[in-house]
């Protein structure tokens, strides 16, 4: 259960000299942690086994107009946008608590080296932050942790036009199914 939970999107006339917009508008709808805000963008070439082009660790939230003029800077077909920053969910550590959880947003140029061939991939953290702890008989922060999770998804396949998503972890295909399942 320590697999990273993913959000896989492909976007309806995706172009690529989009690419700075839609990180400005996946960075416009992600709520960014209050209680530790910053991180690090990062924008790759051809692969991720590939030096980055670009690395700037920032503090507070990321501006997403000042992240999509950087990635404009450095704009091509074989690049991948990489931000990696926080949002605040419950996490188990013998009680529930608030914290910061680490964030990976990843928006791909067609040439860029990618399994699945997604245009946007966002790698949520472990997934057992979104499944009950057996230690805790509490569900509502993990349904809490659940509905954030399902929230971002509509708000991003809304914002960017996504013709097709998919929440899944490396184990299971489709994990939106056996969370919904857990809301009930």
């Amino acid at each position: 259960m320590h697999d990273p939970l993913f959000l896989s999107l492909w976007l309806r006339n995706f172009a690529p000299v989009g690419l700075p917009l839609y990180l400005k508008k996946a960075v416009g709808v992600f709520p960014q942690s209050r209680l530790l805000p910053g991180g690090v963008f990062r924008i790759y070439p051809i692969a991720f086994r590939e030096a980055p082009l670009l690395e700037e660790y920032y503090d507070g939230d990321l501006d997403p107009q000042a992240a999509a003029s950087r990635a404009q800077e450095h704009l091509h077909d074989d690049i991948a946008i990489q931000v990696q920053m926080r949002w605040d969910v419950y996490q188990w550590t013998g009680e529930w608590e608030l914290k910061p959880s680490t964030v990976c947003l990843e928006i791909f140029g067609p040439q860029f080296e990618t399994p699945r061939g997604e245009h946007v991939r966002i790698d949520f953290g472990p997934q057992r932050l979104y499944l009950p702890e057996p230690s805790s008989g509490a569900l509502r922060p993990v349904q809490s942790n659940i509905r954030s999770v399902l929230h971002l998804a509509t708000d991003l396949e809304n914002e960017l036009i996504a013709e097709r998503k998919l929440l899944w972890t490396e184990d299971e295909e489709n994990f939106a199914g056996r969370l919904k399942a857990l809301l009930d």
